[in-house]
């Protein structure tokens, strides 16, 4: 980062950082205590796309740089409705609130980030199963989410809030890790943050639940194009959405709403996110390469430990101590390679073929006409299996994949969850937008449901995939 020292002060005192994003950003004094931890700069471990460099080799974008412009672009949009509607009473502290949220949502992740969410969980799922055969899917899920919340809590419970700007830090501090969880729409407003439900519009700017349009996803939008693609992929300024938003209270709740003018760029960001999803996220590469690393990371579950608060931590289990899971990145693979431990050799012989690039390879795509009824991924994979030699249900994986570009369920809008307001007319009122934007600039479905066949040398591999895309996703694997 290149410093530059600023004159004390809850907002002005800090650092500069130059990002290749935002260019230079600047963060206040606390979040570089922030910063400045073991756990944060852990992120730098973490890349925030996981097993796409494999395809895009320049998509080595971390975590690390991701959260500096989320907490940057958190502390743009709140800024900005402060001075265009004082009538908010957003301080200094609601700005530091959010900013805190963006810089520390994603400090849950695991190594390869959603690849080990999913991991876990099924593990989780497996163990449950085993033990309980009738509690079959009722294992407890484990969150990213839910992580966040516990180390930023760690974090700041270390550090003098009141002397970085929050005065009423106890308060301060809820408000901010309820912020990274967010709101439901109609969800009871917490009674523990030391704000009105009047501030509920802060919660739309990093974990938007309503429509899906947050900082956080404009920023790994753009910053996950720029390192695939080389260039943001879409003519849409940052800067000219935050100056067309407004805190407008509709539906009963104070949330953020844009002008009508932007309705186009909002919409052509969810077909960026569209175009991501199916060049980038769900590529059949990817997809490979995030199936092999879940089975080393299964074959090394319960042999290979990590140093935690009390002793060695299997790999399995890191979760549940907050010291081991902060000693784990995407570098976990080098230590399982480099290990002496023979209980790990099936782990490094698919480390090996990893390395090598002998990846599962596609043996198969069909994309489904629109409104037919995509098949039950079980049934395909006992069907393979039965007409297959010598192929075996452990080494089947069947998936079916649906990707939409609208913000809601309404599949002919892109921006049906979206409010919007004409500054000309009445600032305070406000209208969805009907349907299709423009028929010349916006096409007629949004949807598109594809099957993809996988095989190996090693594991024979059909790849349906089965997850349902909703605009509030991030980046999904497996």
């Amino acid at each position: 980062a290149t410093e530059a020292r600023h004159p004390p002060g809850g907002l002005s005192d800090g650092k500069t950082f130059h990002d290749r994003v935002h260019d230079q950003i600047h963060m206040p004094r606390l979040l570089v205590a922030v910063i400045d931890t073991p756990e944060f700069q852990r992120l730098r471990k973490l890349n925030q796309l996981g097993s796409v460099p494999f395809l895009f080799p320049g998509a080595v974008h971390t975590r690390f740089e991701h959260s500096l412009g989320v907490a940057h672009l958190a502390g743009r949009l709140v800024k900005h409705l402060r001075a265009e509607q004082p009538e908010l009473g957003i301080t200094d502290a609601d700005v530091l609130c959010v900013m805190l949220a963006g810089l520390g949502h994603d400090l849950g992740h695991g190594p390869f980030s959603h690849l080990f969410e999913h991991f876990v969980n099924e593990e989780r799922e497996r163990q449950q199963s085993d033990a309980q055969p009738a509690k079959k899917g009722a294992a407890e899920r484990w969150t990213h989410e839910q992580m966040s919340v516990k180390l930023l809590g760690r974090i700041c419970g270390g550090l003098p809030l009141d002397e970085l700007g929050l005065p009423s830090w106890q308060e301060d501090l809820a408000f901010a890790l309820a912020l990274i969880e967010g709101l439901e729409p109609g969800e009871p407003f917490p009674k523990n943050v030391g704000r009105s439900k009047g501030k509920r519009f802060l919660f739309d700017v990093v974990a938007n639940k309503r429509n899906g349009i947050d900082v956080d996803k404009l920023d790994y939008f753009m910053r996950d194009a720029v390192g695939c693609f080389g260039k943001e992929g879409i003519d849409c300024h940052i800067s000219r959405l935050i100056r067309c938003c407004r805190a407008i209270e509709t539906k009963g709740e104070i949330q953020i709403c844009y002008e009508e003018k932007v309705a186009l760029s909002l919409g052509d960001i969810f077909m960026l996110r569209a175009k991501l999803h199916k060049h980038v996220y769900q590529h059949h590469t990817v997809k490979a390469v995030d199936l092999m690393v879940a089975d080393i990371l299964r074959a090394a579950g319960r042999h290979f430990t990590v140093r935690g608060s009390k002793g060695p931590v299997a790999l399995l289990d890191v979760v549940n101590d907050d010291v081991a899971f902060t000693r784990l990145g995407d570098t976990v693979l080098d230590a399982i390679e480099a290990s002496t431990d023979t209980r790990l050799a099936a782990a490094q012989e698919l480390i090996e073929q990893l390395r090598r690039r002998k990846l599962y390879p596609m043996v198969g795509y069909l994309q489904l006409e629109d409104g037919a009824t995509p098949p039950d991924a079980a049934s395909v994979a006992k069907y393979l299996v039965d007409n297959t030699p010598q192929a075996k249900e452990e080494d089947v994986h069947v998936e079916v994949v649906t990707i939409k570009c609208a913000a809601s369920k309404d599949a002919r809008n892109l921006v049906a969850g979206v409010e919007f307001f004409n500054p000309k007319k009445n600032k305070g009122r406000t209208f969805p937008i009907e349907e299709r934007m423009s028929p010349l600039f916006t096409p007629a479905a949004f949807v598109e449901r594809t099957h993809t066949l996988l095989d190996g040398e090693c594991a024979p591999l059909v790849l349906l995939r089965v997850e349902e895309l909703d605009a509030s996703d991030e980046v999904p694997r497996i």
